[in-house]
């Protein structure tokens, strides 16, 4: 059996929570630091750890790069992990965003893109190739990934073969966790969403059965 402990990064610098940002490699806050730092420590102690997946973006590869040196396990930066692409949306106010009717357009269909951005089906996809790549990873035991609001939503529709239409109804907070257990025989349980890192352990711990 394998365990996934996938992450939403932590908080962003103030003056950005009002924007798209997507892509953009905006920082982490000083609260945001903090806590991944914290973070990091109590995941720590976790045992069976084997290896760490991040996003390029420093507000995932920062505490993705601090567990993987305390631990002295393997680092892999994956591009398919990065948040959905704003394009030409990107650092500009939300209120200014939600007056442009292509920006509802994207509640109703999964193709539409942003301006030179992505698709909601575009991150979908990337969403199912990170997780057909690390199903058959060895060896097994518990890969934590830092990844982003977004993508979390895109791998959460797709391995419950969920419509689009569902991708805003899922909320993902600032490092919490979802937990994906996959079994042998290609069969796969999500143990929880929006986990602490404090109850990570004891929910990996717990009997299936």
């Amino acid at each position: 059996m394998q365990a996934f402990i996938l992450f939403r990064h932590g908080k962003i610098s103030e003056e950005w929570r009002d924007k798209f940002y997507g892509r953009l490699d905006v920082p982490l806050s000083e609260e945001g630091i903090k806590e991944s730092i914290e973070v990091v420590s109590t995941l720590s102690n976790l045992d069976g750890l084997v290896r760490v997946y991040a996003s390029p973006l420093e507000r995932a590869l920062f505490p993705a790069s601090l567990l993987a040196e305390r631990k002295g396990i393997e680092l892999i930066i994956d591009p398919l992990l990065v948040e959905i692409d704003y394009g030409s949306w990107a650092g500009r106010r939300r209120e200014e965003i939600m007056g442009d009717p292509l920006y509802w357009e994207r509640f109703r269909d999964e193709s539409v893109r942003a301006p030179n951005g992505e698709s909601i089906r575009d991150i979908r996809e990337r969403a199912r190739a990170f997780w057909e790549k690390v199903k058959g990873l060895e060896p097994k035991g518990v890969t934590i990934v830092f990844t982003h609001g977004g993508f979390l939503r895109a791998l959460f529709c797709e391995l419950l073969s969920l419509p689009s239409k569902h991708f805003f109804s899922i909320e993902v907070l600032h490092l919490r966790a979802m937990l994906v257990l996959l079994f042998e025989d290609g069969n796969f349980l999500i143990r929880g969403v929006n986990v602490p890192a404090s109850e990570v352990g004891k929910i990996i711990a717990l009997s299936y059965w």
